[in-house]
């Protein structure tokens, strides 16, 4: 009998721990919600939050292209544009890019205005620019990656990427001198640099020549491969 009240005991002892899952689970969901009450109220406390945020992301989207890099936190910017998105002000935030990198392709395209007549050079720094505008796309998306995922598709917006190829593709478009001296290069260069033509086939490629008025300067192969028409 006494063996049997033991071993009862001991039995109730090993499952009195149990018990105390409960109180710790309410204990963390607690806690979880004052975290969440003070993202709520994050721009009630702070109603500058958004535009401070704006400000930082032109920054950094302004050195992506100046200097290839940022110096502000990649982390911090994160965190704040998905605060920014929770809080629906994704709008606000989007337009800012937006216009940023409108502003920033629009400098590289007036550069290339002035670029060197001769054609090897003037290529070179088409695809320069090119590769510093697709790098410092990418870098954007990165820092704005949750903007990207759920404000765009769900308001309908354009993606990051997809934008930057509009925005290059338009500025070359529109340009007086880009586009024929583009084709007058290349044409010229059939024959010599091919790295050079190589170039200009991956990016108009990637932009879509379909979309440009460039068709003639390029031909597909059986495999869908682009490549410049031969002269």
């Amino acid at each position: 009998m006494r063996s049997h009240m033991e071993c009862k005991n001991k039995s109730n002892s090993s499952t009195m721990p149990q018990a105390s899952s409960p109180v710790e689970y309410k204990s963390t969901r607690k806690g979880n919600s004052k975290v969440e009450r003070f993202k709520h109220n994050k721009l009630i406390k702070d109603p500058e939050f958004v535009a401070r945020v704006c400000k930082a992301v032109t920054q950094a989207i302004c050195e992506l292209y100046a200097l290839g890099s940022t110096k502000m936190s990649l982390e911090d910017l994160y965190r704040d544009v998905y605060d920014v998105v929770l809080h629906k002000k994704g709008d606000e935030l989007y337009t800012t890019m937006e216009i940023t990198m409108t502003s920033e392709v629009q400098s590289l395209c007036s550069l290339l205005d002035a670029a060197p007549e001769d054609d090897a050079l003037f290529l070179q720094e088409l695809l320069a620019k090119w590769n510093c505008h697709v790098r410092a796309v990418k870098m954007t998306r990165n820092i704005l990656l949750y903007l990207d995922r759920t404000f765009v598709p769900t308001m309908r917006r354009t993606s990051i990427h997809e934008l930057g190829l509009h925005l290059w593709r338009n500025n070359m478009a529109r340009s007086n001198k880009i586009c024929p001296r583009l084709i007058q290069a290349v044409r010229r260069q059939r024959g010599g640099e091919e790295e050079l033509v190589d170039g200009v086939n991956k990016m108009l490629t990637e932009l879509g020549v379909e979309l440009m008025d460039v068709q003639h300067l390029c031909f597909r192969d059986g495999g869908g491969k682009l490549h410049v028409a031969g002269p």
